[in-house]
């Protein structure tokens, strides 16, 4: 689903907003945002634009904020998605919040027009760094007085452990598609095992880093449960081929810490399960 569209339950109550909170998630597969009254647990909106290939993320970002009413409304909090193949965790005994780029240079060169952001993971006692475009980061809080930045392993990886997923002695995992790259997370024993991005440049690079995790985890792949979940133009091909090799294979549901609007059925649900996370990491 990467059509422009756009659900609103007749719940929504524009009067209230400042009880709502905000999800946004800028990526190259587009721009989404949701809204979550968080009183009753329930989404009552999401919208979704597909990006011009033709024109700087930047000019369209500001566009969306002009034109749309709903992100000029007050709410109580803005979390904002900002999916990166780079990152990396740091466990919270040696992490130094004065020099968070000192993590950063440790996967490759730090651009000068990107800062640096961290979140704290609290489940797994770690922090997640992570390099932001700085002009996109200005628009974000020139529009919204106290954003929360977050990278996208950061809800998979809260979410996740607070419902003990690998609980005992089996392992999930759990992967994440983009239009070129994958993140592959394991759990196992309530903890996170595993946490790496991985380059797609075809089905077998998909195929070779996944079965390579199997290996190094020792893993059976008769018994390991892996669910899929983001965007790719071949995600259900991508799927179909790791089935395989794999016997458990499927795409993620709707984050079901949450209640939804009926609209919401007809949602893609791997596309959106980490924008609709977000919350989980309040």
């Amino acid at each position: 689903m990467n059509e422009p569209f756009s659900f609103v339950d007749d719940s929504f109550d524009p009067i209230i907003s400042s009880s709502y909170y905000l999800s946004i998630q800028v990526s190259l597969d587009g721009f989404s945002f949701c809204i979550l009254d968080p009183v009753h647990n329930k989404y009552l909106q999401i919208q979704h634009f597909p990006l011009e290939a033709n024109r700087p993320i930047n000019k369209q970002v500001e566009d969306w904020f002009r034109q749309i009413e709903k992100l000029n409304l007050p709410f109580k909090k803005t979390l904002i998605l900002l999916p990166s193949s780079k990152g990396t965790l740091v466990p919270t005994p040696v992490f130094d919040a004065a020099q968070p780029e000192d993590w950063i240079r440790f996967c490759g060169q730090l651009s000068e027009t990107q800062t640096v952001h961290y979140n704290k993971i609290a489940m797994a006692d770690a922090y997640n760094v992570f390099p932001v475009e700085a002009e996109l980061e200005r628009l974000l809080k020139k529009q919204f007085p106290n954003p929360r930045i977050i990278h996208q392993n950061t809800p998979i990886i809260e979410g996740n452990l607070s419902t003990k997923l690998g609980s005992g002695n089996n392992t999930t995992l759990f992967i994440n598609l983009h239009s070129s790259c994958f993140d592959l997370l394991a759990f196992s024993d309530n903890s996170l095992k595993l946490c790496n991005n991985f380059p797609i440049k075809s089905e077998n690079d998909f195929i070779y880093f996944t079965l390579f995790a199997f290996e190094q985890l020792k893993l059976n792949p008769n018994e390991v449960e892996v669910i899929l979940s983001g965007h790719h133009p071949r995600f259900d091909a991508l799927g179909k081929e790791l089935s395989r090799y794999l016997r458990h294979v499927a795409p993620s549901s709707l984050p079901h810490h949450f209640r939804y609007s009926h609209l919401f059925r007809s949602l893609n649900a791997p596309q959106f399960y980490n924008l609709l996370s977000l919350p989980v990491c309040v």
